[in-house]
């Protein structure tokens, strides 16, 4: 299994750079932290390598295939390999828990599984995967809870878990810990860091820089390019300094974009449950 590149790449909004010239490699089964100021391209970063954003240059790889060369049903193949916690979450909160932790496996069970597994939740052996994904991240008990009902932190576990029912290949956590407590956010982070040990390549987006020194890598972005790539011990107080000193190319462009997105997410037939930071973690 071939890892993630990413070479000169270019993306914009309204004519703002998000990224600018982003060039990057990740060997499989790597584990990796990304850290930057707000609107120096983490998301937008993660973005194409899901292709959900138009490139303005450059060429991303995943897997050994040139991402945005696939035609779709090719495409559609490759996202089943990529798992991606969104900020947002992306549950269906009218369901219970159980059954979207168990939506992990909707890339192999087709149309009717899928449509099977809405109305009246996985099957016995899907069940017991459910069961103890949602176990292994404190949920035991959960799985017939209404998404909706749940807080935010707790929601934010959920898509951890299915995380380990669909055992992707690589692994994209946009702020995986900004509706948990700090309990919960080492929980969280094992279970990542037990993916990766299992052959997962992983990045994560932090705003915390002490979590993203456990990471034997560290990328951070700044105006869009990567100003730093190296081991923690590297990532002195000058650096950070640097990496986040006042960014004059990041304005609200990109931040407009991201709502706007989650805006028609929201709209979506799904009605995805909208996540933010700050909500309870209880």
């Amino acid at each position: 299994m071939q890892g993630i590149s990413l070479e000169n790449v270019s993306v914009g909004f309204g004519g703002v750079k998000a990224l600018s010239g982003a060039t990057l490699g990740v060997e499989a089964g790597e584990q990796l932290a990304v850290i930057g100021a707000s609107g120096a391209g983490k998301s937008t970063l993660f973005r194409a390598l899901n292709r959900s954003v138009a490139l303005g240059g450059g060429r991303v790889a995943v897997g050994g295939h040139d991402l945005y060369a696939l035609p779709r049903r090719r495409l559609n193949e490759l996202r089943r390999r990529i798992g991606t916690i969104y900020q947002a979450y992306n549950l269906v909160p009218q369901l219970p828990a159980g059954v979207n932790v168990s939506l992990g496996e909707v890339g192999g069970m087709g149309g009717l599984g899928t449509l099977r597994t809405f109305l009246a939740g996985p099957g016995a052996g899907l069940s017991k995967k459910v069961g103890a994904a949602l176990e292994e991240v404190g949920l035991g008990g959960k799985a017939g809870v209404r998404t909706a009902d749940l807080s935010g932190g707790q929601q934010q576990r959920v898509a951890v878990a299915r995380l380990l029912v669909q055992r992707p290949d690589f692994i994209l956590a946009d702020e995986p810990f900004a509706a948990v407590d700090p309990v919960t956010t080492e929980r969280v982070l094992q279970t990542l860091l037990h993916l990766n040990r299992e052959g997962a390549t992983l990045l994560v987006n932090l705003h915390d820089v002490e979590i993203a020194r456990r990471f034997p890598r560290i990328v951070a972005l700044r105006e869009g390019s990567v100003a730093f790539d190296g081991p923690p011990e590297r990532l002195t107080e000058d650096a950070l300094a640097e990496i986040y000193a006042g960014d004059s190319s990041a304005t609200a462009d990109e931040e407009a974009f991201d709502l706007s997105e989650l805006r028609r997410g929201l709209e979506r037939s799904m009605r995805l449950t909208e996540g933010r930071d700050g909500v309870s973690s209880h």
